[in-house]
C-alpha cells in the first residue's frame, strides 16, 4: 500500500513539474539567424541592427531600461586569436560605454568579472556608475563560442538589472553558435 501512495505521490509531482515546464516555454521565445540562436522571455522585443561585420541585437522592454545587447562576429576566430580580437573591437566597445557614462555626468568605476556564455567561460568587466543618483551599471563579457566571438552587455538601473536577471541569465546561457561556412549563403535567382 506504501509502495501505491508513493507511486502516486511521484506520479503527482510529475505531472506538476511537467506543467511549470510548459508554463515555461509558453513564456520563452527563440531567435535563430545566420548560425546565431538564443532564447529569451516574452515581453522582451528584438532589434536586429547587424552588419556585414556582426551580428548587433538588442533585447529591450518597454517597461524598463535593462537592455540586453549581443555582438557575435561573424568571422571565425581561432582559440589563439582572441586576445586580438578582443583589442580588435571589445577594448574600443568597453572605452566607448566608458566615455558615454563620463559624457552624461557619471563616474564609472570598472572591475574584472567573469560569467559564462552558451556554456562557456566568458572573462568581462562591471562597470558601475551612478546617473542622476540613481546606480546602474554596464556589465560586458565576451567569449569564443563555437567559432565566432560573442560580447554580451547587460546593463541599465541596479533595480531593473535585479528585476530582470532571469531574462539575462536565459540569454546568456541559450547562446550557440554555428560556423560562419555552415551558414546556407542564398542562391541566385533565374
Amino acid at each position: 500500500m506504501k509502495k501505491i501512495r508513493f507511486a502516486a505521490a511521484m506520479f503527482s509531482l510529475m505531472a506538476l513539474l511537467g506543467t511549470i515546464a510548459v508554463a515555461q516555454t509558453a513564456d520563452m521565445k527563440s531567435f535563430a539567424k545566420d548560425g546565431l540562436s538564443f532564447d529569451y522571455p516574452a515581453g522582451w522585443d528584438v532589434q536586429d541592427e547587424s552588419t556585414s561585420d556582426a551580428q548587433q541585437l538588442t533585447l529591450s522592454r518597454t517597461d524598463s531600461d535593462a537592455q540586453i545587447r549581443l555582438l557575435v562576429h561573424r568571422g571565425n576566430v581561432k582559440a589563439e586569436n582572441l586576445p586580438d580580437a578582443k583589442k580588435a573591437f571589445i577594448d574600443p566597445y568597453i572605452s566607448y560605454l566608458n566615455k558615454q557614462f563620463e559624457s552624461i555626468g557619471a563616474t564609472p568605476k570598472q572591475t574584472p568579472d567573469a560569467s559564462e556564455i552558451g556554456g562557456v567561460k566568458a572573462e568581462g568587466v562591471n562597470m558601475t556608475a551612478s546617473i542622476g543618483g540613481e546606480p546602474g551599471a554596464a556589465r560586458i563579457y565576451w567569449a569564443l563560442v563555437g567559432q565566432r566571438v560573442a560580447m554580451l552587455t547587460y546593463f541599465g538601473p541596479d533595480k531593473d538589472l535585479k528585476k530582470f536577471l532571469p531574462a539575462w541569465d536565459l540569454v546568456r546561457t541559450s547562446i550557440k553558435t554555428s560556423s560562419v561556412q555552415a551558414i546556407p549563403k542564398p542562391s541566385p535567382k533565374p
